[in-house]
């Protein structure tokens, strides 16, 4: 016959697992554009945990994980759905005019960024309600967002215009815009928030803009058609991932010279740096994979299936100790 432990027990060893810093995994929150679904992956098992019906063809995705909260753009959806973490569910959709690509949230939560792709311009949403509090006129195509540490600064790649738009958040204006190579696309920002790392699909390249004068400070080359970008922890090194010949590149930031290339899983798209467990993310839109790589050993990617033509633009790592 089975034993129970008496509760007296269990409960000691509940407290000594918490005393002892045991800590949920990092999840990662990928997007499906294919089949209009997010599948949740936890990052320590390496494994789908969920996978959540959203809006018409899922693209962007920006996590405030303060509120635990997910945005996801749906771009033929014209809606953005909002997902509560502790309950994976969509709480709240959100309905604009506009198809959305891009997002990010502020610090605060009160205020989401959408790009508008077809209309050359940035909305300003503020999240509970739906509402748009501002239209900002930017370049042609706009995708890739990335906000300032400081909050005070959004930057905007515009894919057809070939520039980065600079927009002060707090009057929601824009402030000029940075010429870099052929059709931006993703943006990342180093540790510190000193560079902002713009990716050129068409160039072939990495524009690195220091954010204290705003202007290009060097051009870095990848791969072919590169798509997205992040950094290690540390900001110590670049991985940039590149459609057109299945691969990541890995640039070493001190000497800006390429350390490596990772073959990956076909078409790879969205990138992050799990800190938890210090490995690479990297989606597959042609295989329906995520490629997980361990960031020291940069090899053999191990391989999740998620759903159809995941994307997982933007910041799509909820980190648990947050």
């Amino acid at each position: 016959m089975r034993r129970h432990l008496p509760l007296k027990t269990l409960w000691t060893m509940l407290s000594l697992c918490f005393a002892l810093g045991v800590q949920a995994a990092d999840v990662a929150y990928i997007t499906n554009q294919g089949e209009h679904t997010v599948s949740v992956v936890d990052l320590r098992q390496l494994q789908v945990i969920k996978t959540i019906p959203v809006g018409q063809s899922p693209v962007g995705v920006a996590i405030h994980p303060q509120q635990k909260k997910v945005y996801v753009s749906n771009v033929d959806g014209r809606s953005i759905s909002v997902i509560d973490i502790t309950h994976q569910q969509v709480v709240q959709t959100l309905s604009l005019p506009i198809a959305p690509v891009g997002l990010a949230i502020n610090q605060a939560g009160d205020r989401l960024y959408v790009a508008d792709w077809y209309h050359n311009r940035l909305l300003v949403v503020e999240p509970v309600r739906g509402q748009v509090l501002a239209s900002i006129e930017v370049g042609q195509a706009p995708g890739g967002l990335q906000l300032s540490r400081d909050g005070q600064t959004l930057y905007v790649a515009n894919r057809d215009s070939n520039d980065v738009s600079v927009v002060d958040t707090r009057t929601n204006k824009q402030l000029g815009r940075i010429k870099v190579g052929q059709h931006p696309f993703g943006l990342g920002l180093s540790p510190n928030g000193k560079q902002l790392y713009v990716v050129n699909v068409y160039s072939n390249s990495v524009s690195v803009v220091d954010t204290r004068d705003q202007r290009v400070a060097a051009t870095l080359a990848v791969g072919r058609h590169p798509y997205c970008v992040t950094t290690d922890p540390q900001g110590q090194r670049l991985f940039v991932t590149n459609t057109g010949e299945d691969s990541v590149s890995v640039i070493d930031l001190a000497s800006q010279q390429p350390l490596a290339k990772i073959r990956v899983p076909g078409t790879p798209e969205g990138i992050a740096f799990d800190r938890q467990q210090q490995q690479l993310v990297v989606t597959s839109w042609m295989e329906n994979v995520i490629a997980v790589i361990d960031g020291q050993r940069l090899d053999s990617p191990r391989q999740v299936k998620v759903g159809s033509q995941p994307r997982a633009f933007g910041g799509f790592v909820f980190e648990a100790g947050e």
